[in-house]
Protein backbone atom coordinates (compact mmCIF):
# COMPACT_ATOMS: atom_id res chain seq x y z
CA UNK A 1 0.00 0.00 0.00
CA UNK A 2 1.40 3.53 -0.89
CA UNK A 3 0.02 6.59 1.13
CA UNK A 4 1.37 10.43 1.53
CA UNK A 5 1.52 10.01 5.35
CA UNK A 6 1.44 6.96 7.72
CA UNK A 7 0.03 7.48 11.03
CA UNK A 8 0.75 4.88 13.73
CA UNK A 9 -1.87 5.11 16.42
CA UNK A 10 -5.38 5.56 16.69
CA UNK A 11 -5.86 7.56 19.72
CA UNK A 12 -7.12 11.37 19.95
CA UNK A 13 -3.59 12.88 19.04
CA UNK A 14 -3.17 10.43 15.93
CA UNK A 15 -7.21 10.70 14.84
CA UNK A 16 -6.46 14.41 15.05
CA UNK A 17 -3.53 14.75 13.13
CA UNK A 18 -5.10 12.60 10.29
CA UNK A 19 -8.38 14.83 10.19
CA UNK A 20 -6.22 17.80 10.05
CA UNK A 21 -3.49 16.36 7.26
CA UNK A 22 -6.84 15.21 5.59
CA UNK A 23 -8.34 18.68 5.18
CA UNK A 24 -5.08 20.24 3.67
CA UNK A 25 -5.73 17.44 0.90
CA UNK A 26 -2.37 14.85 1.93
CA UNK A 27 -3.40 11.62 1.34
CA UNK A 28 -3.15 9.47 5.06
CA UNK A 29 -3.54 6.12 6.34
CA UNK A 30 -4.01 5.25 10.30
CA UNK A 31 -2.32 1.81 11.47
CA UNK A 32 -3.53 1.21 14.94
CA UNK A 33 -2.30 -2.52 16.92
CA UNK A 34 -5.61 -2.72 18.83
CA UNK A 35 -8.85 -4.31 17.33
CA UNK A 36 -11.02 -2.19 19.08
CA UNK A 37 -11.32 1.57 20.87
CA UNK A 38 -10.83 1.35 24.47
CA UNK A 39 -13.75 1.22 26.42
CA UNK A 40 -12.80 3.59 29.46
CA UNK A 41 -13.11 7.07 29.70
CA UNK A 42 -9.22 7.40 30.32
CA UNK A 43 -8.32 11.29 29.31
CA UNK A 44 -11.36 13.75 29.86
CA UNK A 45 -10.36 17.36 29.79
CA UNK A 46 -10.51 19.47 26.53
CA UNK A 47 -8.72 22.88 26.85
CA UNK A 48 -9.52 25.96 25.10
CA UNK A 49 -6.62 25.82 23.47
CA UNK A 50 -7.23 22.40 21.75
CA UNK A 51 -11.00 23.33 21.10
CA UNK A 52 -9.91 26.10 19.07
CA UNK A 53 -8.28 23.72 16.75
CA UNK A 54 -11.26 21.66 16.70
CA UNK A 55 -12.98 24.56 15.60
CA UNK A 56 -10.84 24.45 12.60
CA UNK A 57 -12.62 21.18 11.64
CA UNK A 58 -15.89 22.51 12.80
CA UNK A 59 -16.07 20.36 15.47
CA UNK A 60 -15.89 22.20 18.66
CA UNK A 61 -19.82 22.98 18.49
CA UNK A 62 -19.99 19.10 17.78
CA UNK A 63 -17.87 18.31 21.50
CA UNK A 64 -19.57 20.73 23.61
CA UNK A 65 -22.87 19.06 22.46
CA UNK A 66 -21.67 16.20 23.92
CA UNK A 67 -19.80 17.23 26.99
CA UNK A 68 -19.89 18.77 30.09
CA UNK A 69 -18.76 22.51 30.34
CA UNK A 70 -17.06 22.72 33.53
CA UNK A 71 -16.56 26.79 34.00
CA UNK A 72 -15.28 26.54 37.46
CA UNK A 73 -12.70 24.71 39.94
CA UNK A 74 -13.42 24.59 43.79
CA UNK A 75 -10.55 24.42 45.66
CA UNK A 76 -10.41 22.69 49.17
CA UNK A 77 -7.95 22.86 51.83
CA UNK A 78 -7.74 20.74 54.89
CA UNK A 79 -10.81 22.42 56.60
CA UNK A 80 -12.61 24.29 54.62
CA UNK A 81 -12.71 25.89 50.71
CA UNK A 82 -10.01 28.03 50.31
CA UNK A 83 -11.02 29.54 46.70
CA UNK A 84 -12.07 29.00 43.35
CA UNK A 85 -10.26 29.03 39.81
CA UNK A 86 -12.47 30.20 37.09
CA UNK A 87 -12.25 30.25 33.81
CA UNK A 88 -15.00 32.75 32.81
CA UNK A 89 -12.45 35.74 32.59
CA UNK A 90 -10.22 33.84 30.32
CA UNK A 91 -11.30 35.60 26.93
CA UNK A 92 -11.69 33.80 23.80
CA UNK A 93 -14.79 31.90 22.30
CA UNK A 94 -14.26 28.92 25.27
CA UNK A 95 -14.24 30.36 28.64
CA UNK A 96 -14.49 26.63 30.22
CA UNK A 97 -12.30 22.99 30.43
CA UNK A 98 -14.77 20.61 28.53
CA UNK A 99 -15.53 17.20 30.29
CA UNK A 100 -15.42 14.64 27.49
CA UNK A 101 -14.64 10.43 27.88
CA UNK A 102 -11.74 10.06 25.39
CA UNK A 103 -13.64 6.90 23.63
CA UNK A 104 -16.29 9.98 22.40
CA UNK A 105 -13.62 12.20 21.56
CA UNK A 106 -11.90 9.30 19.62
CA UNK A 107 -15.72 8.48 17.96
CA UNK A 108 -15.81 11.74 17.13
CA UNK A 109 -12.34 12.46 15.53
CA UNK A 110 -12.71 9.21 12.74
CA UNK A 111 -13.76 10.51 9.41
CA UNK A 112 -15.46 8.42 6.82
CA UNK A 113 -12.66 9.00 4.36
CA UNK A 114 -9.75 8.67 6.31
CA UNK A 115 -9.07 5.00 6.74
CA UNK A 116 -8.16 3.26 9.80
CA UNK A 117 -6.74 -0.17 9.73
CA UNK A 118 -6.95 -1.53 13.25
CA UNK A 119 -5.50 -4.99 14.51
CA UNK A 120 -2.65 -3.47 12.09
CA UNK A 121 0.86 -3.28 14.47
CA UNK A 122 4.12 -2.66 12.54
CA UNK A 123 7.42 -4.38 13.30
CA UNK A 124 10.08 -2.85 11.42
CA UNK A 125 10.48 -0.07 9.46
CA UNK A 126 12.93 1.17 7.03
CA UNK A 127 13.92 4.78 5.68
CA UNK A 128 15.59 5.92 2.21
CA UNK A 129 15.57 9.12 0.67
CA UNK A 130 11.89 8.61 -0.84
CA UNK A 131 10.45 7.37 2.07
CA UNK A 132 9.41 5.03 4.66
CA UNK A 133 8.75 1.50 4.31
CA UNK A 134 6.68 -0.24 7.29
CA UNK A 135 6.31 -3.99 7.58
CA UNK A 136 3.62 -5.12 10.00
CA UNK A 137 2.92 -8.15 11.83
CA UNK A 138 -0.05 -9.81 9.19
CA UNK A 139 2.17 -9.32 6.19
CA UNK A 140 1.09 -5.99 5.17
CA UNK A 141 3.79 -3.38 3.84
CA UNK A 142 2.88 0.08 3.69
CA UNK A 143 5.21 2.92 2.18
CA UNK A 144 4.33 6.23 2.98
CA UNK A 145 6.01 9.75 2.45
CA UNK A 146 6.60 10.71 5.91
CA UNK A 147 5.60 8.93 9.25
CA UNK A 148 4.26 10.36 12.06
CA UNK A 149 4.66 8.30 15.38
CA UNK A 150 1.56 8.38 17.81
CA UNK A 151 1.83 5.43 19.33
CA UNK A 152 1.44 6.33 22.73
CA UNK A 153 4.03 6.57 25.88
CA UNK A 154 5.54 3.44 25.46
CA UNK A 155 6.29 4.05 21.59
CA UNK A 156 7.30 0.90 19.49
CA UNK A 157 8.42 4.07 16.64
CA UNK A 158 10.61 5.48 19.30
CA UNK A 159 12.60 2.33 20.24
CA UNK A 160 13.24 1.52 16.23
CA UNK A 161 14.37 5.01 15.64
CA UNK A 162 16.61 4.30 19.09
CA UNK A 163 15.98 7.84 19.94
CA UNK A 164 17.10 8.59 24.16
CA UNK A 165 14.97 9.64 26.60
CA UNK A 166 15.11 10.75 30.34
CA UNK A 167 12.36 9.37 32.69
CA UNK A 168 11.52 10.63 35.72
CA UNK A 169 9.38 8.96 37.72
CA UNK A 170 7.23 11.28 40.69
CA UNK A 171 6.81 8.25 43.57
CA UNK A 172 3.12 8.85 44.23
CA UNK A 173 0.37 6.80 43.36
CA UNK A 174 -3.46 7.29 42.07
CA UNK A 175 -6.44 4.83 41.99
CA UNK A 176 -9.60 6.82 39.95
CA UNK A 177 -12.74 5.49 39.01
CA UNK A 178 -16.47 6.55 37.35
CA UNK A 179 -19.68 6.61 39.05
CA UNK A 180 -23.23 7.52 38.69
CA UNK A 181 -23.10 10.51 39.93
CA UNK A 182 -25.16 11.42 43.04
CA UNK A 183 -22.84 13.98 44.71
CA UNK A 184 -24.90 17.32 44.14
CA UNK A 185 -21.74 18.51 42.91
CA UNK A 186 -22.95 20.03 40.07
CA UNK A 187 -20.91 21.03 36.80
CA UNK A 188 -18.12 22.49 38.77
CA UNK A 189 -14.80 20.76 39.11
CA UNK A 190 -13.43 19.78 42.66
CA UNK A 191 -10.01 19.46 44.50
CA UNK A 192 -9.56 18.53 47.98
CA UNK A 193 -5.85 18.81 49.43
CA UNK A 194 -5.40 17.09 52.37
CA UNK A 195 -3.40 15.58 55.06
CA UNK A 196 -3.82 12.46 54.33
CA UNK A 197 -3.75 12.70 50.19
CA UNK A 198 -5.13 14.75 47.30
CA UNK A 199 -8.96 13.90 45.85
CA UNK A 200 -10.20 15.24 42.47
CA UNK A 201 -13.52 14.66 41.16
CA UNK A 202 -14.57 16.02 37.82
CA UNK A 203 -18.31 15.68 35.92
CA UNK A 204 -18.76 13.90 33.24
CA UNK A 205 -21.98 13.49 30.86
CA UNK A 206 -24.33 11.08 31.35
CA UNK A 207 -24.66 11.70 34.89
CA UNK A 208 -21.80 10.39 35.81
CA UNK A 209 -18.51 11.78 37.72
CA UNK A 210 -15.30 11.03 38.12
CA UNK A 211 -13.18 10.27 41.22
CA UNK A 212 -9.10 10.59 41.66
CA UNK A 213 -7.47 9.60 45.10
CA UNK A 214 -4.09 9.55 45.60
CA UNK A 215 -3.51 5.95 46.88
CA UNK A 216 -1.36 2.81 45.19
CA UNK A 217 -5.16 1.20 45.63
CA UNK A 218 -8.10 1.06 48.31
CA UNK A 219 -12.06 1.39 48.51
CA UNK A 220 -12.37 4.59 46.23
CA UNK A 221 -15.42 5.08 48.22
CA UNK A 222 -14.33 4.71 51.66
CA UNK A 223 -11.31 7.36 50.93
CA UNK A 224 -13.11 9.83 49.58
CA UNK A 225 -15.35 9.74 52.64
CA UNK A 226 -12.50 10.07 55.20
CA UNK A 227 -10.53 12.56 53.10
CA UNK A 228 -13.17 14.60 51.87
CA UNK A 229 -16.58 13.55 54.26
CA UNK A 230 -18.77 12.78 51.09
CA UNK A 231 -20.44 9.85 50.80
CA UNK A 232 -20.30 8.09 47.56
CA UNK A 233 -21.91 4.42 47.04
CA UNK A 234 -20.18 1.75 45.85
CA UNK A 235 -22.32 0.34 44.16
CA UNK A 236 -22.86 3.52 42.04
CA UNK A 237 -18.67 2.46 40.62
CA UNK A 238 -18.55 1.89 37.48
CA UNK A 239 -14.91 0.94 36.77
CA UNK A 240 -11.38 1.36 38.41
CA UNK A 241 -7.69 2.01 37.14
CA UNK A 242 -4.95 3.21 38.86
CA UNK A 243 -1.66 4.62 37.76
CA UNK A 244 1.84 6.16 38.84
CA UNK A 245 2.79 9.68 37.26
CA UNK A 246 6.00 9.74 35.05
CA UNK A 247 7.89 12.18 32.92
CA UNK A 248 9.80 11.68 29.95
CA UNK A 249 11.71 13.67 27.61
CA UNK A 250 13.07 12.73 24.30
CA UNK A 251 16.38 14.16 23.12
CA UNK A 252 14.59 14.77 19.92
CA UNK A 253 11.31 14.00 18.27
CA UNK A 254 11.91 12.82 14.81
CA UNK A 255 14.46 10.97 13.04
CA UNK A 256 14.62 11.66 8.55
CA UNK A 257 11.01 11.04 7.43
CA UNK A 258 10.13 9.98 10.68
CA UNK A 259 8.41 12.36 13.59
CA UNK A 260 6.95 11.66 17.65
CA UNK A 261 3.46 13.15 18.02
CA UNK A 262 1.60 13.32 21.11
CA UNK A 263 3.00 10.48 23.98
CA UNK A 264 5.36 9.14 22.11
CA UNK A 265 6.90 12.84 22.16
CA UNK A 266 6.47 13.52 26.15
CA UNK A 267 4.86 12.11 28.99
CA UNK A 268 3.77 14.57 31.86
CA UNK A 269 1.72 13.95 34.65
CA UNK A 270 -2.01 13.57 33.89
CA UNK A 271 -2.96 15.43 37.22
CA UNK A 272 -3.93 19.10 35.19
CA UNK A 273 -4.43 17.09 32.37
CA UNK A 274 -1.95 18.79 29.87
CA UNK A 275 -1.04 15.49 28.29
CA UNK A 276 -3.59 15.18 25.68
CA UNK A 277 -3.79 18.89 25.23
CA UNK A 278 -0.19 18.88 24.23
CA UNK A 279 -0.45 15.98 21.61
CA UNK A 280 -3.47 17.88 20.03
CA UNK A 281 -0.68 21.49 19.53
CA UNK A 282 1.69 18.88 18.26
CA UNK A 283 -0.74 17.47 15.80
CA UNK A 284 -1.77 21.18 14.84
CA UNK A 285 1.77 22.70 14.12
CA UNK A 286 2.79 19.43 12.40
CA UNK A 287 -0.43 19.16 10.09
CA UNK A 288 1.02 23.24 8.93
CA UNK A 289 4.20 22.16 7.96
CA UNK A 290 3.78 18.35 6.68
CA UNK A 291 4.67 19.29 2.91
CA UNK A 292 7.19 22.57 4.00
CA UNK A 293 10.91 21.43 3.62
CA UNK A 294 11.42 22.86 7.40
CA UNK A 295 9.08 20.80 9.34
CA UNK A 296 11.66 18.77 11.53
CA UNK A 297 13.51 21.93 12.67
CA UNK A 298 10.21 23.72 13.17
CA UNK A 299 8.19 20.80 14.85
CA UNK A 300 11.07 19.70 17.23
CA UNK A 301 12.03 22.90 18.57
CA UNK A 302 8.77 24.37 19.10
CA UNK A 303 6.88 21.53 20.47
CA UNK A 304 9.83 20.02 22.90
CA UNK A 305 9.99 24.04 23.70
CA UNK A 306 6.38 24.07 24.95
CA UNK A 307 5.96 20.76 26.32
CA UNK A 308 8.44 20.70 28.67
CA UNK A 309 6.86 24.36 29.80
CA UNK A 310 3.74 22.34 30.36
CA UNK A 311 5.27 19.23 31.75
CA UNK A 312 7.02 21.40 34.38
CA UNK A 313 3.52 23.55 35.69
CA UNK A 314 1.93 19.94 35.44
CA UNK A 315 4.84 18.76 37.90
CA UNK A 316 5.33 21.68 40.05
CA UNK A 317 0.85 21.32 39.92
CA UNK A 318 1.25 17.77 41.44
CA UNK A 319 3.96 18.02 44.09
CA UNK A 320 2.16 21.17 45.37
CA UNK A 321 -1.02 18.97 45.49
CA UNK A 322 0.37 15.62 47.23
CA UNK A 323 2.20 16.88 49.83
CA UNK A 324 0.85 15.04 52.83
CA UNK A 325 0.68 15.60 56.55
CA UNK A 326 -0.66 18.86 58.90
CA UNK A 327 2.09 20.98 58.58
CA UNK A 328 2.20 20.81 54.96
CA UNK A 329 -1.62 21.10 54.91
CA UNK A 330 -1.24 24.67 56.41
CA UNK A 331 1.43 26.54 54.12
CA UNK A 332 -0.44 25.13 51.10
CA UNK A 333 -4.10 26.34 52.06
CA UNK A 334 -2.69 29.40 52.55
CA UNK A 335 -0.97 29.30 49.51
CA UNK A 336 -4.15 28.81 47.18
CA UNK A 337 -5.93 31.05 48.96
CA UNK A 338 -3.45 33.87 47.73
CA UNK A 339 -3.26 31.99 44.33
CA UNK A 340 -7.34 31.38 43.66
CA UNK A 341 -7.89 35.22 45.32
CA UNK A 342 -10.21 36.91 42.78
CA UNK A 343 -7.82 39.58 41.66
CA UNK A 344 -5.64 36.64 40.44
CA UNK A 345 -8.22 34.82 39.00
CA UNK A 346 -7.69 35.33 35.33
CA UNK A 347 -4.10 34.41 36.24
CA UNK A 348 -5.11 31.36 37.55
CA UNK A 349 -8.03 30.55 35.42
CA UNK A 350 -5.24 30.70 32.16
CA UNK A 351 -3.00 28.63 34.13
CA UNK A 352 -5.04 25.52 34.86
CA UNK A 353 -6.60 25.88 31.20
CA UNK A 354 -3.34 26.21 29.37
CA UNK A 355 -4.01 29.56 27.89
CA UNK A 356 -1.01 30.97 29.01
CA UNK A 357 1.43 28.49 27.77
CA UNK A 358 3.82 29.58 25.39
CA UNK A 359 2.58 29.62 21.53
CA UNK A 360 3.59 27.33 18.99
Amino acid sequence: MKTDAAIIGAGPVGLLLARLLHQRGVEVLVLEKNEHRPVWSQAIGITPPSLEILQTLDLAQVFVSRGVPVHECQVHGEYERVGMVSFREIGGAFPFVLSLPQTVTMELLEHPDVPVMRGVEVVEMAQDAGGVTLCCASGLKVRAQRVAACDGSRSIVRAMLGIRTREHSYGCHFTMGDFRDASGLGDAAHVFFTSQGAVESFPLPGGLRRWIVQAKDGVIPDLVRRRTGFLIETRDQIDQHHFSPRRLDCERIHQGRVVLCGDAAHVMSPIGGQGMNCGFGDAALLSRVWCGDAIMDDYDGQRRRVTAHAASRAALGMWLGTRTGRWNCLWRDALFRALTHPLAARHAGGWFSMKSLPAS
